[in-house]
């Protein structure tokens, strides 16, 4: 069964003026402390004390635990919030209420109550960000908002909530030079969403992460769960598109449930999202239909076309890239496998060029588009990541090849749209990743393409 709700529809312009204000702030600036968001919410009148909540914080993972904890709540018909970050396609899905994403009028109208407090309180795309969607949860009457960490835990803005459950799903390397060069470090960071009293569910941590967090636990006072307090997810089938789990905890036995993102991985997602949930409700007896329900854009999304699959895939880490490729290379043979690649220049590869080209046979390299405002962060262009292939690949046998903008008029993506779709070249796989916005460009121009009829 295939998720995806494709075609994603393109946001209108021009954009309301107010929302169109929020979004040419730069995805890229980052403000980190509460001081910003505690002065917005201050003059909102506190929207975020509406409502319960849930943080969930994570190097990887914390997408699909948002979302899949969003979505069992809902099904156990509490009126549920879900803010994730960052979107694939569109802005609205960032803010969803029971599965539906908001509307742009109603982004407009929160953000038409920002805008004058821009000249006291310059706030962040981000900050501007959550504090919308804490209007729109107060004004759609949420009774519980799931919300995701956009960078580390301590003083993301999403951090000034008082949840009732807090999650911490992975830790590895990412983001360094904001959250630190070790593991320990960035944990500690993440560490930040927290409270004294609060559980703590966490994922499978290594053994002396695990030991920052008992001792963090001890001094602070809160309880922790990590995988074996919290119960079982055995996986008893599994597909490229998606995971059967039997989930069973100390208070129940949660039955069968399909989860519709791709990856062992989820298994243990749909754990902590059920462990969550139990300690927000008294009673789930719903919580197999829940994660059945949950959707969520780029993760390992897979979409039929014309007898190949093709996946968008939003892995940006080093983590998240080998469990997307060893994913990959238990359902296809790597000699029918092209990978789309791009990355984001402060990003850093350590061991994934090995595991990703011991699971594509085609590896095609990639720098996405940018915007006329400039805000995009900087990508490297494909010559310069080939490097990190380079010594790799005498052993390799794979097929490398370099789309790059040679001209102002260039437009590789097109071009290599209309390459794979040529004679003789039907993979049965075509996977896009590597950066959000290597998935949303690559996905939107495929989406389109098919939507219209007119080939690529």
């Amino acid at each position: 069964m295939t998720r995806s709700r494709r075609p994603f529809p393109d946001l209108p312009s021009p954009l309301p003026p107010d929302l169109n204000f929020v979004l040419s702030l730069s995805p890229a600036a980052m403000t980190l402390g509460l001081a910003n968001i505690r002065a917005l919410l201050d003059h909102l009148g506190h929207p975020e004390r509406a409502f319960r909540s849930a943080l969930i914080a994570g190097t990887n993972g914390k997408g699909s635990v948002t979302t899949l904890l969003a979505s069992i709540l809902s099904a156990h018909g509490v009126k549920t919030g879900r803010y994730i970050s960052p979107h694939v396609f569109n802005v609205n899905e960032r803010i969803a209420v029971d599965g539906g994403f908001v509307t742009l009028d109603e982004m407009e109208a929160a953000a038409r109550r920002l805008t004058p407090l821009y000249p006291e309180i310059p706030f962040s795309y981000f900050e501007a960000l959550t504090a919308m969607a804490f209007m729109i949860f107060a004004e759609r009457g949420v009774e519980v908002a799931v919300l995701e960490v956009g960078l580390g835990g301590r003083f993301d803005a999403t951090n000034i909530v008082e949840p009732e459950v807090s999650v911490i799903t992975s830790i590895s390397m990412d983001h360094r030079r904001l959250l630190g060069d070790t593991e320990e470090a960035i944990l500690l960071e993440k560490l930040g969403v927290s409270r004294p009293g609060t559980p703590l569910l966490v994922g499978d941590l290594k053994p002396e992460l695990r030991a920052v967090v008992d001792e963090r636990a001890r001094r602070a006072n809160f309880p922790v769960f990590g995988p074996a307090d919290l119960g079982t997810a055995r996986i008893v089938a599994e597909q490229m598109d998606g995971v059967d789990v039997e989930i069973v905890t100390a208070r129940a036995h949660h039955g069968r449930a399909r989860v519709h993102f791709g990856g062992q991985h989820q298994a243990l997602n749909a754990l902590l999202a059920v462990g969550a949930a139990e300690r927000l409700l008294p009673e789930l007896p719903h919580a197999a239909a829940g994660l059945e329900a949950a959707y969520i854009a780029g993760r390992f999304e897979c979409i039929p076309d014309a007898g190949r699959t093709v996946v968008i895939d939003v892995g940006h880490n080093e983590a998240a890239l080998i469990a997307t490729a060893s994913h990959l290379a238990r359902f296809c043979p790597r000699e029918d496998c092209v990978l789309v690649f791009g990355l984001l220049k402060r990003k850093e590869l350590f061991e994934a060029p090995r595991h990703l080209l011991a699971a594509a046979g085609t590896l095609c390299l990639i720098e996405p588009d940018t915007e006329p405002d400039g805000n995009d962060p900087a990508f490297t262009p494909p010559e310069l990541l080939a490097n990190h292939f380079a010594p790799l690949l005498p052993n390799a046998a794979t097929n490398v090849m370099l789309w790059t903008r040679t001209d102002a008029a260039g437009d590789p993506l097109a071009h290599l749209l209309r390459w794979l779709d040529g004679p003789g070249r039907r993979y049965r796989v075509v996977l896009a990743t590597g950066s959000h916005r290597v998935v949303e460009e690559f996905g939107r121009r495929f989406f389109a393409a098919r939507h219209s009829g007119s080939g690529c």
